[in-house]
């Protein structure tokens, strides 16, 4: 990891009414409404892994025996790959783990409510970019004084070391603290994914440029009847079209802030070139709808072949866009195009889902051991082989043949190759509030509502008293 402890920033305090949980269930055999999912049995193992993985580790997993966690948790593929594996958990800690999984914008408000008002319900909860907020505002509890606990931590069976480059920045404030914020479940990167039949019914070459991504949507939109030339996120929010349009920022070679909090760099020549490639790509080779279009939109269209690329999104939706076979059927996947010129970079986006616990959860010691356990080779591993977790944190998991086995030997290579040129977004306090700014006047240029440089002055503008005014 770069250490890289930038100065510190103000924080965003929300606010909201109290919170009630809702979704609760217990352990890991009942669903998150999907239907119910088989759980592992922990006397037997699954024939790949047995509590001897965790019980060779000079670690008091009964601690905390006869407490509960209660886990706050957005509806996402690591929980349904994880849920089987968790009487395992259990058994070997006598904790009982109790799931609150949320949609993801009601899981976000009641996460706020939940550290702001000091309510303590979740004990342990996903943690995304407003992780500096939380941070700046008190809310989160940093957890180094676990890691420096005898009974909770052995660093040679854990190995931290382990951990791919940018998830130890993102479980590290997003490189703004040399504490440690939460600790990393899963790991997604920008890749592009295109119809791999429509390239060779066309005789289309892998793009490199973003010229030649252009050529061939547009060849395809031309000559397929209902099959548009590209799809991407464009509605707005941080988590939608700003957390695709960014990447292509730093690839033309802006920068999110020419100088912070004083000077904001969206409304820099480059951003403003950038953002001209973004939405007239999306406006030229996008469907009607692309101004509204969410990430499940995009992977739906590409399922119903509906459209010819996705133009840039995280790599784990592979498993969803693939069929059976590894190497993805009709599906491929490549590398992020890069614009031509002196300044341009190969820079795709990488983004982390984290753990972490507040300093009002009433059991942040049996929280940390199960972010330990949750986070660790031989659980990670066991769901991205024997499950479909193919996001795991961990470097020696990518390099396994097991996995490249099981997920394919491109979607290996394009994804390791893309995460060690990644960038993280540095998610400062006051992120969740510009940035949805930022993503409102992005979708209306998307839609045709303004100009490219009429909504990256107003993005910069409004950024700038935000940060300014707090």
């Amino acid at each position: 990891m770069t250490n890289r402890t930038r100065r510190d920033f103000l924080a965003y305090a929300g606010t909201g009414v109290a919170l009630t949980l809702s979704g609760c269930t217990r352990g890991g055999s009942a669903s998150s409404g999907n239907g119910e999912t088989k759980p592992v049995d922990p006397s037997k193992g699954d024939g790949n892994i047995d509590l001897s993985a965790y019980t060779d580790a000079n670690i008091d997993w009964k601690k905390h025996a006869g407490k509960k966690v209660n886990v706050g948790a957005v509806q996402h593929a690591w929980i349904d790959s994880i849920r089987p594996l968790v009487p395992m958990f259990e058994k070997l800690t006598g904790i009982d783990v109790v799931w609150n999984i949320l949609p993801e914008q009601q899981f976000r408000t009641k996460r706020l409510t939940d550290v702001s008002t000091g309510a303590g319900k979740f004990d342990v909860f996903f943690m995304d970019q407003v992780v500096n907020q939380f941070r700046q505002a008190g809310w989160l509890q940093y957890l180094d004084p676990y890691f420096q606990d005898d009974d909770l931590y052995d660093p040679d069976w854990y190995n931290r070391d382990d951990l791919i480059g940018v998830c130890q920045e993102a479980v590290h404030g997003a490189g703004r603290t040399k504490k440690w914020t939460g600790m990393p479940i899963t790991v997604e990167v920008h890749t592009m994914f295109y119809r791999k039949d429509l390239y060779e019914k066309h005789d289309l070459s892998i793009p490199k440029t973003t010229d030649q991504f252009l050529h061939n949507a547009k060849v395809i939109q031309e000559n397929e009847s209902g099959v548009s030339g590209l799809v991407n996120r464009g509605q707005k929010g941080y988590g939608m079209n700003v957390y695709t349009m960014d990447a292509w920022l730093r690839e033309y070679g802006g920068k999110l802030w020419k100088s912070y909090p004083e000077k904001s760099g969206l409304d820099t020549d480059v951003a403003k070139k950038a953002g001209k490639y973004y939405v007239e790509a999306l406006q030229n080779y996008g469907p009607p709808s692309i101004g509204t279009m969410t990430w499940s939109e995009v992977v739906a269209a590409m399922q119903q072949g509906t459209a010819a690329h996705v133009m840039n999104d995280a790599n784990l939706f592979w498993g969803t866009l693939a069929d059976a076979s590894p190497d993805g059927g009709d599906i491929g996947v490549a590398k992020m195009v890069t614009p031509k010129g002196s300044e341009s970079k190969f820079a795709p986006g990488a983004f982390t889902w984290q753990l972490s616990t507040s300093k009002a959860a009433k059991h942040s010691e049996a929280a940390f051991l199960f972010m330990l356990w949750a986070t660790s080779k031989p659980t990670q591993r066991w769901m991205a082989i024997q499950r479909s977790a193919s996001f795991p944190t961990r470097k020696s998991i990518w390099s396994q043949k097991a996995y490249e086995k099981k997920y394919g030997k491109e979607f290996s290579k394009v994804s390791l190759e893309s995460l060690k040129s990644a960038e993280t977004e540095p998610y400062d306090a006051m992120y969740p509030v510009w940035a949805q700014k930022y993503s409102i006047q992005l979708q209306k240029a998307i839609t045709g509502g303004k100009s490219v440089d009429s909504a990256m002055e107003k993005a910069a503008q409004q950024a700038e008293l935000t940060v300014g005014g707090n």
